[in-house]
């Protein structure tokens, strides 16, 4: 009687586990999501306070007072060299991890293709954040020369940076959902970036004024951590099958084992699956520099803008001066845009294909960029928030063509490439951007903007050949030069089904992709 008993009590336990682990397996793959906007919220607010930072602590050596630099009289050449060392001084710490991150995001592609772990290009550039904030803070409880904060863009650097987190998210994202799920879900991932960002650039506007740099940072510190924590422990690799797994032959080098399947990749002149693949690349880096470039200079040309400009209303919250009325401008513009990310490609899906849907980015960030060249009026400004709502849409939409060109055991060599390519621009587009602006400054200082309207012309052209290409031959994954094989004489190929290779694999996950024998990843 008592076995009678204890019975229906065991079967509730049974059925209970049973539930929260299949609730754990539901949310699961969103934990990348969340360490996503942890990481990017910290990454988003060290920006600015950094460059904050650095500019304050060189003004305190030259004994100079921040707050007397827009009084009428005090453009000396003392400031201008104030100015212009601060300048040298955040380009060098830029380098300092742009520079190391390009060269580890390749090293951690490639060998998360070879070993099949991914989480290493989550938790790795966590831990650097992590590294980064905590030198910061140490710098300020010490007071160590700043020279210490090459040491902490060093170490971010060599973490891999957000390049390496960014490859990570985006495997991630679309191994864990359907083909035409896709989109969707990369949408979300650049929601979470955006509004990691407006956020993060309010925070530091206000919260440095009230309390200075320390709290943020240490704010930064904990983000990371949080980031780091879920990305080591909770989130899981993604399981293949032995199919799946890279079969390249082995030389004995280690290095050359690792890195040579990169090669294969460059070779895209007999490949149409290639072509595409590159098509897209090109014009998600070309338009990455334009939106990258802009937004560094966004700041310069709005902030001598005398229409943004208050001086009767010193008391106010944002103050006389323009920067908080700035730092809020562009806050709701990423905002709108987060949301308008995530809310678009699921109902544009049914009516457009994917890179059709990148046109209407492209056209929304001409658009609202001529707006905030040639207007000269604050509140007519403000309309240029609704027309760049969909400047973001681009991004998710390119990475989703690039993820359908390929196996998921090359995704991570694949996406390590194109963003290395995005780091290397994170600091060349302000060198150019800038560059352009200050020559043109004293005839007319939106010229950069018309510039990079007409720049917005290489990634339309690049998507209308993509385009041309889809139609002609439909979507699908073909097999690379080099990952045809020979079989061992003894061993027979199975035979061929009557759905071909290219139509299963459009109709299933990648991750849940049984590959043929003749394949090798």
């Amino acid at each position: 009687m008592a076995q009678q008993q204890s019975s229906p009590s065991h079967n509730e336990q049974t059925t209970f586990s049973q539930k929260m682990v299949s609730c754990v397996g539901k949310v699961q793959p969103y934990f990348v999501d969340v360490a996503l906007f942890c990481f990017f919220l910290a990454r988003h607010m060290s920006l600015p306070l950094f460059q904050e930072y650095v500019q304050l602590q060189i003004h305190k050596q030259r004994h100079l007072n921040l707050e007397d630099l827009g009084k009428p009289g005090n453009h000396s050449k003392v400031w201008h060299d104030a100015q212009h060392e601060s300048a040298l001084v955040v380009i060098g710490l830029q380098i300092a991890e742009g520079l190391p991150a390009i060269i580890t995001v390749i090293i951690l592609g490639a060998l998360s293709d070879r070993t099949g772990r991914r989480k290493i290009l989550l938790w790795l550039p966590s831990l650097g954040s992590v590294a980064y904030s905590l030198i910061y803070i140490l710098i300020m409880y010490t007071g160590w020369n700043i020279d210490g904060l090459f040491m902490a863009s060093a170490l971010r650097g060599v973490s891999g940076s957000m390049t390496a987190f960014l490859a990570g998210a985006t495997y991630y994202a679309i191994n864990t959902v359907k083909p035409h799920k896709r989109a969707s879900r990369l949408a979300i991932q650049e929601m979470l970036n955006g509004g990691a960002f407006a956020l993060g650039n309010i925070m530091v506007g206000f919260w440095v004024k009230t309390s200075g740099f320390l709290q943020p940072f240490w704010f930064t510190l904990i983000c990371s951590i949080i980031a780091f924590l879920i990305s080591f422990f909770l989130v899981e690799e993604l399981k293949m099958d032995d199919s799946d797994m890279p079969r390249h032959p082995r030389t004995g080098n280690f290095f050359r084992d690792t890195f040579s399947p990169l090669a294969k990749f460059f070779k895209c002149c007999s490949n149409r699956g290639l072509l595409k693949i590159w098509l897209a690349v090109l014009a998600f880096q070309s338009y990455a520099f334009v939106h990258i470039g802009q937004e560094n200079t966004l700041v310069l040309y709005l902030s001598s803008q005398s229409y943004l400009y208050s001086w009767n209303t010193g008391g106010s919250i944002t103050g006389p001066g323009p920067y908080a009325k700035i730092g809020v401008f562009l806050a709701v513009i990423m905002l709108v845009a987060a949301i308008a990310v995530a809310l678009s490609p699921p109902l544009l899906k049914h009516f457009l294909t994917e890179s059709s849907i990148a046109f209407i980015g492209y056209f929304s960030k001409a658009l609202g960029t001529l707006w905030i060249a040639v207007v000269q009026d604050e509140t007519i400004l403000y309309f240029a928030i609704l027309l760049l709502a969909f400047e973001l849409l681009p991004f998710p939409m390119m990475r989703s063509v690039v993820s359908r060109g390929v196996p998921q055991s090359q995704q991570g060599s694949l996406f390590a490439l194109m963003h290395c390519g995005e780091s290397i621009i994170y600091f060349l587009a302000p060198f150019s951007f800038t560059a352009i602006y200050a020559s043109s400054l004293h005839y007319y200082g939106g010229f950069v903007f018309i510039i990079s309207i007409l720049l917005l012309l290489i990634p339309v052209l690049l998507t209308v050949i993509l385009k041309c290409i889809e139609r002609k031959h439909p979507a699908g994954y073909e097999a690379m030069e080099c990952e045809i094989y020979q079989q061992p004489p003894s061993e027979e190929l199975p035979a061929i089904n009557n759905q071909s290779e290219t139509d299963r694999l459009a109709d299933e996950p990648i991750s849940f992709i049984e590959l043929s024998n003749s394949v090798q990843i």
